[in-house]
């Protein structure tokens, strides 16, 4: 060497003196790919420190000096962060604050010990105490994990992933992570140590020079594989030149057997997370548990080296941790953002993968199945009710059944809507009384939950519930669901009247009274299903007679009578009959049942009073009927009495005298006999005669009212068209202030002034 080699460049006046220096090179791209380059120096001056910065080939000052509390022995820079190693303490330095705010102790040197910072090439300090070298980040974050050597090092570098340091007669080789020793190299009084690009260092004493190289990555990683040094080899491949897809592919072969040696060595957990993160295809992390795929899909899979055989607790540990494994893959590929067609990769090169979507949901929910069955059953019925599970039916109806789970069974089954099927099981179990589905509450719980659309197997199955307790088998048609109450029930009505007629009244009941039904055809219904009680019953059944009269008397109706009543019998239910025949409007054939049959003149009157209220003239034929005894043409069907009530002019003039505003007045002078006195009939007739006289005169007076408003409106339209109005050339608007163009329309206000017709609208 010579000093022509190196010619002075520039020189810093302020810098003499100073006992260590530090460089901080640091080199940014943008985003045209041009990199920068940012030079800063710090130099060391006693207990100071001045910063300067690279620019136009010559220092210049980066900041003022900084002050320190004792001589630092060791300096190294690294992004914003100074690290200093003193005689008594190492610190921290954040470049660009002031002393007390921007520097912070960490932790004592070693004994009778120069202080070493060194830098490593992941922006780490490296911190030697004794014969330990302690590693810390630019922010302060100590790793507790220090790295031990044979001795005290003189010298350390860092040539990535290995730590080269020179103690007194060798040279040490290790890893920070994981912390191994790699090589010692016999060495005489090795003292400095220099890194010279990746995979060169010099070694020098006080007349040798040594150069170490770096043994191939290619020679490297196989030798950590057979080491099973995952780790070190997946950070050795990072450092080789390959091309980025040949190393992603060593990485991920590495990985790969990292994770399967995880697996071989019971670190469960940790070997399905490097699993999850290198999307190794599901079903051969399945494979490395045996039973759990079908064995002719088994067969087919290859594995670095043979499968642990993992028993006892070993094996719910492996489950357990697979269970979440699966979990998060389920996840995943439940996201809408991942695609229908996957690429998974494979653990051993050339054994074919599932790349359908969903088969590969199939499989995972299947072997999730299994595992529960094996660790935690109780969750196994969570995972079936799920609408998205994609369990294989046969292999999980197998499981199931196998392990006795036939709640669970049940559940699978609805969830995938093979209803017959669970309902099926749920009948076969139902005499079983050590089975859980053992008695028919779940059956009508289950057939309870059905959709309208399965009507006819909600009926199928019903049937043995209703035959085994009718009551609870009721409740299949009227729990009170909307599944329930949406059932078709004219259907079920149909079907219950063909297979449990003891049933219907119940079911109609509830339809109406519970459920507010309104439709005429249960209502009808119902009336008949009373009827036919009551004939059954010889009419001794009182409560079924009240329920009958009530339904018929519910206002409003909602039966259709005259159906009803053709086919009711004509010799009994005469109270009944009368109140059909005045449903369906026929008023004079239900005052003769009432009066002529039934013989009760109160129940007839009460009859009258009620549909005088709805605006009916009953009163009328009351009358007519208490004077006239009817033949049997006016009550077609129904016999008369031999012997009918006899004409009772008495009570005829009694409900003329109460009502005679509600009869007309002729007719009913017409119906009464000859003999009938008239002095009888003053009372009737005055008060007739004078309500006539009364409505006439109200008559006359409204016409004469109207007469006199009409005549006031004639005047006020004639005097309104009278009203003169002049308009002339000079006439403007009252609005605009313009005059009025020829045949433009205008407006005039009630104070008789003028617009136009637009300026009129305008304002309005």
């Amino acid at each position: 060497m010579a000093v022509t080699n190196f010619p002075l460049i520039s020189s810093v006046e302020r810098s003499k003196g100073c006992t260590l220096f530090s460089l901080s090179v640091l080199r940014t791209s943008s985003l045209t790919g041009e990199v920068a380059v940012a030079v800063r120096m710090c130099v060391v001056l006693k207990r100071r420190m001045q910063f300067y910065y690279w620019k136009n080939r010559k220092f210049w000052e980066l900041q003022g000096d900084l002050s320190l509390g004792d001589i630092p022995k060791s300096v190294a820079w690294g992004g914003e962060t100074l690290c200093l190693g003193t005689r008594g303490e190492y610190s921290l330095y954040s470049v660009g604050k002031g002393e007390q705010e921007g520097i912070q102790d960490l932790f004592p040197t070693g004994r009778n010990q120069e202080p070493k910072v060194t830098l490593l090439q992941d922006n780490r300090f490296a911190l030697d105490k004794d014969d330990q070298t302690t590693f810390i980040s630019p922010s302060g974050q100590l790793n507790p994990k220090a790295v031990q050597w044979s001795e005290v090092a003189q010298a350390m570098v860092h040539d990535q992933p290995y730590l080269i340091s020179v103690l007194s007669k060798s040279v040490e080789i290790r890893t920070d992570e994981p912390r191994i020793l790699i090589q010692t190299l016999e060495l005489p009084k090795p003292k400095l140590a220099s890194c010279s690009g990746q995979g060169r260092v010099y070694i020098a004493s006080n007349n040798l020079v040594w150069c170490l190289t770096m043994v191939p990555v290619s020679e490297q990683v196989p030798q950590l594989l057979r080491d099973k040094q995952f780790e070190l080899a997946v950070t050795v491949a990072n450092i080789c030149d390959e091309s980025l897809t040949d190393k992603s592919k060593r990485i991920q072969h590495i990985q790969t057997l990292m994770a399967f040696d995880l697996f071989c060595n019971h670190k469960f957990k940790e070997s399905m997370e490097v699993f999850f993160q290198l999307d190794i295809c599901p079903s051969h992390v399945i494979g490395l548990y045996t039973g759990l795929l079908p064995a002719e899909f088994q067969d087919k899979l290859v594995y670095p080296d043979s499968l642990p055989v993992l028993q006892g607790r070993e094996m719910e540990n492996g489950l357990l941790a697979l269970i979440a494994y699966l979990t998060q893959m389920r996840h995943k590929l439940n996201n809408s953002s991942t695609p229908s067609t996957l690429a998974p990769q494979p653990l051993v090169e050339g054994i074919i993968v599932i790349k359908s979507k969903r088969q590969a949901l199939q499989i995972i929910d299947t072997t999730l199945l299994k595992c529960y069955l094996q660790t935690n059953d109780a969750l196994v019925a969570p995972l079936l009710r799920l609408k998205d599970n994609y369990c294989h039916l046969e292999e999980a109806e197998r499981f199931l059944k196998k392990s006795q789970k036939f709640t669970e069974l049940v559940i699978f089954y609805n969830t995938r809507k093979l209803h017959r099927k669970a309902l099926e099981l749920l009948s076969q179990h139902s005499s079983k009384p050590d089975s859980p589905l053992s008695g028919h509450s779940r059956t009508v719980t289950y057939l309870q939950n059905l959709e309208a659309e399965h009507i006819e197997l909600i009926l199928e199955f019903s049937l043995w519930v209703i035959l085994a307790s009718p009551e609870d088998g009721l409740t299949i048609f009227t729990e009170d669901m909307d599944t329930v109450e949406n059932l078709p029930r004219g259907r079920v009505l149909e079907w219950l009247l063909r297979n449990s007629r003891q049933l219907v009244i119940p079911y109609l009941e509830h339809l109406i009274l519970v459920w507010g039904e309104t439709n005429q055809l249960f209502h009808n219904s119902l009336i008949l299903q009373y009827k036919d009680v009551i004939l059954e019953a010889n009419h001794t059944d009182t409560v079924t007679q009240r329920k009958l009269r009530a339904l018929l008397h519910q206002d409003p109706p909602h039966y259709t009578a005259e159906q009803v009543l053709s086919k009711f019998p004509f010799d009994c239910l005469f109270e009944e009959r009368a109140v059909l025949l005045g449903r369906g409007g026929r008023h004079r054939e239900a005052l003769i049942v009432y009066i002529h049959i039934l013989g009760d003149l109160e129940m007839a009157m009460e009859y009258c009073s009620r549909e005088k209220a709805s605006g009916r003239p009953v009163y009328q034929h009351l009358v007519e009927l208490l004077v006239l005894p009817p033949d049997q043409s006016q009550l077609p069907g129904v016999r008369l009495p031999d012997k009918t009530r006899e004409p009772d002019l008495d009570a005829a003039v009694a409900v003329l005298e109460q009502h005679g505003q509600d009869v007309d007045l002729a007719p009913v002078l017409t119906s009464l006999p000859a003999s009938a006195s008239l002095y009888r009939l003053a009372g009737f007739l005055t008060a007739a005669i004078q309500a006539q006289v009364a409505a006439r005169h109200s008559v006359q007076l409204v016409r004469a009212l109207q007469h006199s408003a009409h005549i006031q409106l004639q005047e006020a339209r004639v005097m309104q068209e009278g009203v003169r109005l002049d308009m002339t050339e000079r006439s403007v608007c009252v609005q605009c202030g313009k005059r009025f163009a020829t045949l433009s329309a205008f407006a005039r206000r009630p104070d008789g002034k003028l617009l136009h017709y637009s300026c009129a609208m305008g304002s309005s």
